[in-house]
């Protein structure tokens, strides 16, 4: 197997496990595809001057020809050598926001003007925290997912992170919906410790969007473990 059948089979790999593949690969791929059409070519060129009756074949012409396969061959050896890539892959960072379906959702005049309302309230930066309320089943969920999927597309916003919670909240669940929005792992044993690196990790963001999908639930003894 050459090394770009086996390159091309890792780019495989790692597209099944929904990693992103690095543009230095990629680029090596595309170079090398180059560079074979290249050589092709010119294989062609000296098949056709071996088979041709040698006084119509100059030897000047077939040195060129055999000059330029032993440049390729030099090529061929720095693509290999340029194939042990340091990073060949990153596990590509899951949608977010935009994930979320809402098709079918109708904006009533009562709807926009909420929605109105909140596309205001988020651009205030004096405004940390916005509630809202309303009777279950009457599209408070789909209506922030859609101001939040604006307020990611308009650049608003650096990070768009939605998580929702059960009515018995699962703290664990909760800190590792927000870890799996952020695109990394939280490998603390205890809910405090994962508080702490989660607290970290959204610290390095300048500007952050958290939406939290609730009903009437407790958070008695949780308040600072999120």
């Amino acid at each position: 197997m050459s090394t770009r059948d086996i390159v091309l089979k890792r780019v495989e790999e790692a597209r099944r496990k929904t990693e992103r593949v690095e543009d230095v690969v990629l680029k090596w791929l595309t170079e090398v595809q180059t560079f074979l059409e290249e050589v092709e070519k010119l294989e062609k060129q000296v098949k056709a001057n071996n088979s041709c009756f040698e006084a119509w074949c100059p030897t000047w012409r077939r040195y060129h020809l055999c000059k330029e396969m032993v440049e390729k061959t030099k090529v061929m050896i720095e693509f290999d050598n340029k194939s042990n890539f340091k990073t060949f892959a990153r596990l590509a960072t899951l949608p977010g926001i935009e994930y979320s379906s809402s098709e079918g959702f109708t904006f009533f005049e009562s709807t926009k003007l909420a929605y109105a309302q909140l596309w205001e309230a988020l651009q205030d930066d004096g405004v940390y925290r916005i509630a809202l309320f309303g009777l279950g089943g009457s599209g408070k969920t789909t209506l922030v997912t859609e101001v939040g999927k604006k307020a990611k597309e308009s650049n608003l916003f650096d990070r768009v992170v939605a998580v929702t919670v059960s009515q018995i909240p699962n703290v664990r669940n909760i800190q590792g919906q927000m870890a799996d929005m952020l695109n990394f792992k939280l490998e603390e044993e205890t809910e405090k410790g994962r508080a702490q690196r989660l607290h970290m990790r959204l610290m390095e963001e300048k500007r952050i969007l958290i939406i939290v999908d609730m009903g009437r639930v407790q958070f008695e003894g949780h308040r600072d473990q999120f």
